[in-house]
């Protein structure tokens, strides 16, 4: 009898994609593949990246973490997330210095992904975008241009705003990553940053026009606040426009969060300039409204120069919805 389970594969990186993964990794009758970003450039990873090479490895990392067996390797899933605090390799991630590792030992990013799976045992399968490394480029409605994904992402009030995002290098979609949409059943945005997070991995050639063509059901998940320097100001609307220009397909079904936030938090984000997203889309039935989120104040780590969100996504409440439209 064939595998009657349903693909499910996520298409991000950073921390929305984590919280997805968390909670999906628990659905019965599920099978999971996290599509993930080749273009991060930032703190450790970026580190690593520039010193060796290597696939910037940092998504992968948190995919993987997010699919480790909860019972079988709890241990290893808190050494996977550790950052060092001090000395040389302050600030570095340990699951980062371990894949670079492996890397180096078995010769391909792929292998040491699978074999990370292995050790982590994985409920699922994490692919890499693209078989090599690439570098964002934004360009900005003022005729500046943004290089790199660090760079994109750091949080600048008043910042023009961005009208084209490309790699600066040629970038090819991988043979697993395309297998992985085409195979899909429903395929999963966000949530996460727009541009450096979601539309990073659109910038590879060959992803969209898979999307595009693949039969399986598209959902985007809004993100809960707009993004300095990338978001100032967008709606949930505006979010959708995006995905839709640079995808060249509207999701099917969005998933978007309604509820008050604690007035404390609300005002650690403003210092941010940054606000809940307005809820603009349409009452009918693509929009999918509820109370998804989770307050989670992240401790500030030593050494970790990446700014965490206080709020994000419950992983049980969005696998919840995400599991009913199967």
């Amino acid at each position: 009898m064939g595998d009657l389970r349903k693909n499910i594969v996520t298409i991000g990186g950073g921390t929305g994609t984590f919280v997805v993964l968390s909670g999906l990794k628990h659905a019965e009758g599920v099978s999971l593949k996290a599509i993930v970003s080749v273009a991060d450039d930032g703190g450790s990873t970026g580190r690593l990246r520039d010193g060796y090479g290597f696939l910037p490895l940092g998504d992968a990392r948190q995919a993987l973490i997010a699919l480790a067996d909860d019972t079988g390797a709890p241990l290893m899933r808190s050494l996977f997330n550790y950052r060092f605090p001090k000395g040389d390799i302050n600030g570095h991630n340990f699951g980062n210095l371990f894949l670079i590792a492996l890397t180096d030992i078995l010769g391909s990013d792929a292998l040491a992904i699978e074999a990370a799976s292995k050790i982590l045992r994985v409920e699922g399968q994490v692919v890499p975008v693209s078989d090599r490394p690439a570098t964002l480029v934004a360009q900005l409605e003022n005729g500046e241009t943004v290089v790199g994904e660090h760079l994109i992402d750091e949080r600048i009030l008043g910042r023009s705003p961005i009208v084209s995002l490309k790699t600066k290098e040629p970038a090819l979609v991988s043979p697993d990553a395309l297998d992985a949409v085409t195979k899909a059943d429903m395929l999963v945005l966000g949530p996460g940053d727009l541009y450096t997070s979601t539309l990073a991995n659109f910038t590879v050639t060959g992803l969209a026009e898979a999307v595009v063509r693949a039969k399986a059901h598209l959902v985007y998940i809004v993100n809960l606040f707009t993004k300095t320097g990338q978001t100032d100001g967008y709606s949930a609307s505006r979010h959708i426009e995006e995905i839709t220009r640079y995808i060249g397909r509207r999701p099917d079904t969005i998933i978007m969060h309604v509820g008050a936030f604690p007035d404390d938090i609300l005002e650690l984000y403003k210092k941010e300039d940054e606000l809940p997203i307005v809820d603009d889309l349409p009452h009918d039935a693509s929009v999918i409204r509820g109370s998804f989120a989770d307050v989670i104040v992240a401790p500030k780590v030593a050494g970790d120069t990446v700014p965490r969100s206080l709020i994000r996504h419950d992983s049980m409440k969005i696998a919840t919805a995400i599991r009913a439209l199967l």
